[in-house]
């Protein structure tokens, strides 16, 4: 039994969507850290340094490596088992510092409508969602997609109401101020996690529909919806609040109320409860797929390769990822985001590296889809993501650092004492029972 191809292309660019962006929440604490002017830059640079790099890198690697697990894929294929691993390992990490930020950010919007909540009962909501969104997943991935176009459409929905109100208000010379004092660990963090996640959608590539011409249309029609769902509330938001500190996570529906009214506010908060719901039933699907790869292949116990006897999803990794994040609840958005990154942009310089070594390694490989321009083109688009990577791993605070390299060791060790226990290879799913 394998899964099974149910995504078609509307359904991978929703679900690209919300691996990505999911509106332009999130983006609040970088207004905090930077101010108007450098945040409006970066959003305009961000898709020719960062989002269309990744996406064309995912692009290529997915149509020419239709499998579930994406990036592990791509890094075994190109670098060998033990780098495999530590792709998947690393972005394993990442999925669960990742994935916990959206229950907290759900119980963040419930707040703005029902008040502070103490934390048991923020923890038991954030499982209630957990739970939701897990029985969707193990359902199967046509009905990840079609939700996903769903929630797609109800969260872009308030932001461009919001966008139309407030144009006639805009303020241009707004645009031209910054904060007194810029974070610029923080504000890169933000930035960087807002336009990260297209190569997640690789992850799936064994369950999409015709993914030759699937992912480069999916990967090109998400970047222009991301680039405007972010630069358009933002260049309107910041006419309407000029208070930069006051700019945190959870803070554009005080923007949309101050720009339309109170009910514009409570659209917008309804809409980051569904923005929250969207980004974790979409990450959920495409992170569970890289323990099962993994398992499939050896690296990892191989009940995680496990299928749903009636669904054929991953079940039992898409449980054991839910578990993960139960855990992680109590922390905050802030201390998640940073180790996030920090882990994230580990894995990605190993994807373009595994991308520019493929062409060199493996150029007779079949590839539906490619970067443009050879060999040169592959390494002329890798430069600017693989630099803010190495910048952000950089910039990243002593705890951050701690807590990332101790878990990459740890990977090490489960690599060293898996490859002992267990025969090297591929492995053939089992049934549940």
């Amino acid at each position: 039994m394998r899964p099974r191809r149910a995504l078609d292309c509307t359904g991978l660019v929703a679900v690209t969507f919300f691996c990505v962006a999911g509106g332009a929440f999130g983006l609040e604490d970088a207004v905090g850290a930077g101010g108007p002017l450098i945040v409006l830059l970066a959003i305009l640079l961000l898709p020719w340094l960062w989002s269309f790099p990744t996406a064309l890198m995912t692009a290529e690697l997915s149509a020419a490596m239709p499998e579930d697990g994406g990036y592990v894929v791509w890094v075994e294929k190109g670098f060998g088992r033990f780098w495999g691993f530590q792709e998947g390992w690393i972005s394993w990490l990442c999925s669960f510092a990742d994935n916990a930020l959206y229950p907290v950010m759900f119980v963040d919007y419930l707040a703005y409508l029902r008040g502070d909540m103490p934390p048991l009962e923020r923890w038991m909501i954030g499982t209630a969602v957990i739970s939701v969104v897990t029985w969707m997943n193990v359902r199967g991935i046509r009905l990840v997609g079609f939700a996903s176009i769903v929630f797609t459409l109800l969260v872009v929905a308030p932001f461009a109401v919001m966008v139309l109100l407030g144009a006639p208000r805009v303020e241009t010379a707004v645009w031209l101020t910054r904060t007194s004092h810029i974070d610029w660990a923080l504000l890169l963090s933000i930035l960087l996690w807002n336009t990260s996640g297209w190569d997640n959608a690789g992850c799936c590539a064994g369950e999409v529909d015709e993914p030759q011409r699937s992912y480069p249309r999916a990967m090109a029609a998400t970047v222009v919806l991301v680039t405007l769902i972010y630069l358009l509330p933002i260049a309107v938001g910041v006419s309407a609040a000029t208070d930069w500190p006051a700019w945190k996570e959870g803070y554009f529906p005080t923007v949309a109320a101050q720009v339309g009214g109170s009910w514009l506010g409570m659209w917008l908060t309804l809409a980051g409860l569904v923005s929250a719901v969207g980004m974790l039933n979409a990450l959920l699907c495409t992170s569970a797929r890289v323990p099962f790869a993994m398992a499939e292949r050896g690296m990892l116990f191989r009940r995680l390769a496990t299928l749903h006897p009636r669904y054929a999803t991953p079940w039992f990794s898409i449980v054991v990822n839910s578990l993960g994040l139960a855990a992680l609840i109590p922390f905050s958005f802030q201390e998640l985001i940073e180790v996030d990154m920090f882990l994230y942009a580990t894995a990605l310089v190993l994807e373009f590296a595994a991308l520019i070594w493929l062409r060199l390694k493996r150029p007779e490989m079949s590839r539906p889809y490619r970067v443009p321009f050879g060999i040169p083109g592959v390494i002329a688009i890798s430069v600017p993501p693989v630099a803010l990577c190495l910048l952000s791993i950089v910039l990243s605070n002593g705890a951050t650092k701690y807590v990332s390299l101790g878990s990459i060791a740890i990977g090490l060790l489960v690599y060293y004492l898996q490859s002992r226990s267990s025969e090297a290879g591929e492995t053939e799913p089992k049934l549940a029972v």
